[in-house]
Order: structure tokens, then sequence, then C-alpha cells
């Protein structure tokens, strides 16, 4: 009895030795964790593997005889049956070394499969839905499941592994050797602080991303709104809209708890918009070299878009990589026939194809060198994929509108030359018509000596007169516009400096706005190059009357811009000038009826006057403090500070516009004749007496208004306009 006892207990041990023959007991330290404190399971040897189900397969004591040892890291779609499922048990003995005794263990998921892990027989967790109702694991950016393990004991863990898959597929987010590798994990307590990192990364990479490509999704599409006629700027502004949509598609599961049927349409979007973006940077390069599109571009586009999806759905990447070599095969051919003549902007054209698909080639391949490099800068060489396109187009057209505006400053300088010449010919015009009319008078003297001495003084003297008005009018006439034409040109080459630091600072929309002032300062110089040669034709005379009809016009804007206009062609003249201005506007007159050109000229006018005087105050008072000091060794008296002012406010039904300045007022002897045609105050050559005239002309006789003046010796000048409101419109 007792041998028959012995050989049973023999009997059942050698049983339990091959029932156990197949599962190999693993044993796991804290040198076998790798970056992040993170110890892959899935690699292990040591793990058994049955295809199908059966829930005592979760148990301590199985048969596993039949069982292949094969690691999870293995598995692969050769496994699928005919509805496309994967379904397995996989099962190995660990050990906990002492070394990883009094660590916070956990348990980590990667991929989109569902698991049942159970340690000892006990189910432990479930990922996803291993039932009948399959439901996949959603792994992005989890942090792991606490796990209870002891040092110095034996677990056996048991993964119950299902897969399930329709035809239509996407193999990159489903068993890919590199991601199994990473399958099944157990962490660290340093883990966790990873996942955290991750996320915040995740987060900062993809508002970045969406927030960058959002931007620039803003501006490309206000260039061409402001630049409708520019092909160009319609296609960078279409890449930036789909890069914006790509930047949508790559983060949006990082911010949202999405489905495996969510995930797999969002990236199929996402890779389909990432070959569009590829090749649709062929479009904008074959424009900018060729200045057209063609029909081969457009094909390799349909191409090369239609493979990519059909590679990712149904696993064939062949034809893609047909159709992206041939693509990389024009750019090349592009390159090489046009490379002696490509410019820089059209580098920064190139630079926004190639970049993207250098980024995109390192990203597919860079796992395959280092998981930890690839984990530690995905986000970074994806951000650099997505935006370096965008980037580099705007660098493209910051080149672009230099050249514009080196065209601009060519062509002001052309018209400043036509202007010179045409100054030059009305000099000589005006010594010829000098000349003549000396000629005439002279022979008209001669054939009047018979006359009474005070009769011949009298002629002589209203004929000088005349001839000296009709002079100074046509001298005065020429000279308006022809300071415009001086005044813009200056302000113009100020304003391509001012832009030019801008477009340095990477200041695009402040650039753009300098460049919109340029423009209308070009237009205004080609308006008085024409109006200084109707003058020369028509020979103006000083009291003719205007011919330009009243429209609605914002006065506040048109002080503002020629008060503005005045101080920028005085510091243009004199770069040692300041003064400080003030702007009081009543923004309620809205749109008054008058002629803005005459208006402006007297605004003009006024301003110029005021910064004349403030200014010879200035030196005059530098002066007196210079010889002060030298003479007496002390300090001299309190700085004078030039102001100029110009205020507009409504009083019942008219509108009146202040001119101001604390220059040294205008002294009462004159007073009474500063209104006259031709009295100045000004050295010669520095004034014609003319400007005050005109305008008090314009405003009475033009405009039915009134011209007042009140000053004040010492103390400053003020010039008040009234117009009158005729018909109100707010």
């Amino acid at each position: 009895m007792k041998a028959i006892t012995t050989y049973a207990i023999l009997m059942i041990f050698m049983g339990l030795s091959t029932l156990m023959a197949q599962e190999k007991s693993v044993l796991l330290s804290k040198d076998m964790f790798q970056t992040h404190q993170i110890l892959p399971l899935s690699t292990l040897d040591g793990w058994v593997f049955k295809k199908g189900d059966h829930r005592d397969w979760g148990e301590v004591e199985v048969n596993t005889r039949d069982w292949k040892p094969k690691k999870i890291s293995e598995i692969n779609t050769n496994y699928e049956d005919e509805s496309g499922r994967i379904e397995g048990w996989f099962r190995i003995r660990i050990r906990i070394d002492s070394s990883l005794s009094n660590l916070e263990l956990g348990l980590n998921r990667q991929l989109w499969a569902a698991t049942d892990v159970y340690i000892n027989g006990e189910l432990d967790h479930s990922f996803g839905s291993t039932n009948e109702k399959y439901e996949a694991y959603n792994p992005i950016l989890k942090y792991p499941t606490s796990i209870n393990l002891n040092a110095g004991e034996e677990y056996l863990i048991a993964v119950h592994f299902v897969d399930y898959e329709t035809t239509f597929t996407q193999r990159e987010i489903r068993l890919k050797q590199e991601n199994l590798k990473r399958f099944l994990n157990l962490t660290g307590p340093e883990y966790a602080d990873a996942v955290t990192r991750q996320l915040k990364l995740t987060h900062i990479y993809g508002t970045l991303n969406i927030g960058i490509s959002f931007l620039l999704f803003l501006l490309f599409w206000f260039l061409v709104l402001l630049n409708q006629n520019q092909t160009i700027f319609i296609m960078i502004a279409t890449m930036a809209t789909f890069v914006l949509l790509t930047a949508i598609g790559i983060f949006y599961n990082t911010f949202y708890e999405i489905s495996y049927d969510e995930e797999k349409t969002r990236f199929l979007i996402t890779i389909t918009l990432q070959a569009f973006i590829a090749t649709f940077g062929l479009l904008i390069l074959e424009w900018v070299l060729l200045k057209k599109i063609t029909w081969l571009s457009i094909t390799i586009l349909i191409v090369v878009t239609f493979t990519s999806t059909i590679a990712h759905i149904f696993s064939i990447s062949f034809p893609f990589g047909i159709s992206f070599s041939v693509m990389l095969v024009y750019v090349s051919y592009l390159l090489y026939t046009h490379w002696k003549s490509i410019n820089a902007g059209q580098l920064a054209v190139i630079a926004a194809l190639v970049m993207p698909i250098i980024a995109n080639i390192f990203y597919v391949n860079v796992h395959k060198f280092s998981l930890d490099f690839f984990y530690h800068y995905d986000k970074l060489i994806t951000s650099f994929s997505l935006l370096s396109a965008p980037i580099f187009l705007m660098l493209y057209i910051a080149v672009r509108f230099k050249e514009i505006l080196k065209d601009a400053e060519l062509e002001a300088n052309k018209v400043l030359m036509i202007s010179q010449e045409k100054k030059e010919l009305l000099a000589d015009q005006n010594v010829k018509l000098e000349s003549l009319v000396t000629e005439r008078t002279s022979e008209l003297k001669n054939s009047l000596e018979n006359l009474k001495a005070t009769q011949d003084q009298l002629i002589q003297s209203e004929k000088m007169a005349s001839l000296g008005e009709l002079t100074a009018g046509i001298a005065h006439e020429i000279q308006n516009p022809l300071n415009f034409v001086n005044n813009f040109s200056e302000v113009s080459n100020e304003l391509i400096v001012e832009m030019n630091e801008e477009i340095e600072k990477g200041d695009l929309e402040e650039a753009k706005l300098i460049a919109e002032d340029i423009k209308q300062n070009l237009s205004k110089i080609n308006h008085h190059g024409k109006r200084a040669d109707a003058i020369v034709k028509g020979m103006l005379q000083h009291s003719r009357k205007s011919t330009a009809e009243k429209e609605p016009t914002d006065i506040n804007k048109l002080a503002d811009e020629y008060l503005r206009l005045a101080y920028h062609g005085l510091r243009a003249k004199d770069q040692t000038f300041n003064a400080t201005l003030l702007t009081e506007y009543d923004e309620s007159i809205g749109m008054i009826d008058v002629i803005p050109q005459d208006i402006g000229r007297v605004i003009l006018n006024l301003i110029t006057n005021a910064f004349y005087v403030v200014k010879e105050r200035k030196l005059s008072e530098e002066k007196v403090n210079s010889d002060y000091e030298n003479n007496t060794g002390s300090e001299g008296l309190d700085m004078y500070i030039p102001i100029v002012s110009i205020k507009t406010q409504q009083k019942e039904n008219k509108v009146e516009i202040i001119v101001k300045d604390n220059g040294n007022g205008i002294p009462n002897h004159i007073l009474d004749k500063i209104f006259q045609p031709f009295f100045t105050t000004k050295p010669t050559g520095q004034g014609t007496g003319l400007g005050l005239s005109m305008s008090y002309d314009i405003v009475t006789k033009g405009h039915g208004g009134e011209l007042k003046v009140k000053t004040e010796e010492g103390k400053g000048t003020t010039f008040i306009i009234e117009l009158p409101i005729d018909n109100p419109k707010n």
C-alpha cells in the first residue's frame, strides 16, 4: 500500500512537471527597466501562446504541452481568421527580484487591441472588451494600472489577446512590430511622471501647431483679400488651410477620448491630407518657376494622394512608392533645369516643398533606430514637418514684397527724375516769358513816351504789378505740386526704410500697412506730376475758380493726413526738427460736403506755416541761450518746446478746424495784411505770399465759410477755419 501511494505521488509530480514544461520562469529585476522605468514584458523569452479562447486558460494549472513558444511582440496578421479576428492566450511565469521591492509597480498597455490580464488565475484588469461585442482599448497617453507584486514571489501572468479588424484597415495603428515590443509593460513610479510630461508636451505642441497654423491661415487669406489678382497668394493660402486641417487631425485624439472607428477615420484623413500637402507644394513650385501649372503636376497630385490613401486602407505600399518616386524625379528635373535662375524667394519655396518630405521620411524611419529618441522628439519632428511649409512660404512672400518695393523705389526715382526735368523746363520757360514780357513792355513804353509823366508812371506800375502777379502766381502754382512730389517722395523713402525694418523684425502686418502708404504716396506723386503739367499748359491765374465738385469727406481723417504729411515733409528736409503734435478730433462730425483737395491744401498751408514759426522761435531761443551761457557762464533759460495742435469741433450748423502754434505770434501792425496776395514775412526764396491769400479764397469763396486768426505776440497764433454744413451726413 505504501508503494502504491509513493508511486501515485511520483506520477502526480511527473504530471505537474509535464504540465508546466512549456512555461519558463523569468526573473524581473530593476536593471531591466528602460527609459522612464518601463520594462517591456512583450519581448521576454518564456511566453507561450495558443490560438483560440477558453476561460480555463487563465488558471494557474493548465496543460500547456501543445502551446507554442511565442512572444507577444511576434503576433501578426497571419493569425487572423476569415472575419479578421485574432484571438489567443499568452502565458508566462515571472519572479520579482528584491531590487523591485518597495517600488509602486504598474501595468501599461499600448496598441488598439483588447486584452484581459490574469495574475495567478485572477482577472487583474481588462483593457477594452474581449467579448463577442469587441471594443478596442484606446492606449493614447494613458496612465499605468496599479499592480501588486511582491519581491521574491513567483507569479503566473495570462493574457487573453483579441484584435479584430475589417478588410479596410490601417496597419500603422495596430500590430506594428515596433509598437508590439511595448504592447504590455511593467512600469515603475517614474513612468507616471513621464506620462504627465507627455500629456503636457502633447497639449503644448498641439496648441502651438493649431494656433500657429490658424494664424498663418488668417494671414495668408488676408493677403489674398488684399491682392486678389495674385494667384500664388491663393495657392499659398490654400496650402495653409490644409495645414490647419492636418494640425487639427494630428492632435485631435490627444485632446478628446475617441473610439477605434473614429481613430481610423482621423488617421486616414490625416495621412491623406499630408500626402496632398506634399504634392500641392509641387504645384506652388511649378507656378513660381514656370508661371503655370502643368497637367503632369496635377496628375501627380491626384495619383500620389489616391495611392497614399489606398496604401493605408489595404496596406498596399508599392503604388504609392512608385507615384511618390515619380514626383521626386519631376521635382529634381525642375530644380536641375532652373537652378541657375533660382532666386532667394524661389529657394524658400523649394525649402517649403523639400523640408516636410525630409521630416516625414525621418519620422517614418526614426523609430526603427531608437524608440526612446522617437518618443522624446516625435512631436518636434511632427511640428517641423507640419509648419515648415507655410513658414518657408511666408519667407517667400517677404522676399517677394521686398522685390516689389525695390521696383516701386525705382519707379519713384524715375518719377522724381521726370519731375526734375519738368521743373527745369518750367524754369527755362519762365525765363523766356520774362524776356518776352520785358521786350513787349519796352516796346509799349517807347510808344507811350508822349503821355504825361504821371500817366507813364501809373501804366508802368500797373504793368509791373500785373507782371509780378502773373509771374508769382505761376511760380506758386508750379511750386505747389512740385512740393507735393518732393515731399511724398521723401516720405516714401522714409517709409521704405521703416518697412524694411519691420520685415526684418518679422512684423508683416505693419510692413503691409507701410506698403499701402507707399502705394498711396506714389499715386499722389503721379497725380501732382500731372497737375504740374496741366499748370504749365494752362498758366492758371490766382483768381481762377476750382472746377472740383464737393463730396462727402471725413474732415478728421483729412486733417490728420495733412498734419502727418506736413510733419514728415519738414522732417525730411531737416532731421533736427522736432515738435509736439496735439490732436483733438470731434468724432461726432461725420462726413461733410467739401472739396477735399482744396480744404487739404488750406490745412497743409496753415500747418506748414505753424511748423515754420515754431522752428524759427526754437532756433532764436537756442541762440539766445547759447549767448547767455557764453557771456555769463551759467545755465540759460528754460528750454522752449515747439507745439503744434489741430482740433475739430462742430457748432450748430458749422464745423471748425483750429490750427494752433506756440510761436512768436503775428505783430499787430501787419495782422490786417496777412491775407493779401504776395504779402509774406518769410525771407526771400522761402515764401511767395500767396498761401494765406489762396487759403482765404478757398474757404470764403469756394466753400462759403470763414478763415479767422487770433494771435498774441510771444505766445502763438490760432487760425480757425469755419465751414458751413449744408447737408450733414453722420
